[in-house]
């Protein structure tokens, strides 16, 4: 970061030359490389993390998903101003 922060610099001073560049280009091409390397590594240990402690929330996801569940559920249905509960007839 210093190095490109030096060639940015001179860049502004016009000063900077071809070569010179050229390695500033270089230098960000390795600077985004790690970086993705980084990113990579950062993943790669949540990942392992999640794998080996789980989600630390299990009881809560799944009061969430069985309160959906009866929420979404049909009781019954109304037919000719009637309910109708039983669940083989509402199913029929």
């Amino acid at each position: 970061m210093k190095d490109i922060e030096a060639l940015d610099n001179q860049d502004d001073n016009s000063e900077l030359e071809g070569s010179s560049r050229l390695k500033r280009m270089d230098l960000v091409t390795q600077l985004w490389m790690t970086s993705n390397k980084i990113d990579s590594l950062l993943r790669q240990k949540a990942r392992s993390n999640w794998l080996k402690y789980g989600d630390s929330n299990p009881k809560y996801c799944h009061s969430i998903i069985r309160w959906r569940r009866l929420r979404n559920e049909v009781k019954g249905v109304v037919i000719g101003g009637q309910w109708i509960g039983e669940q083989k007839l509402v199913r029929s």
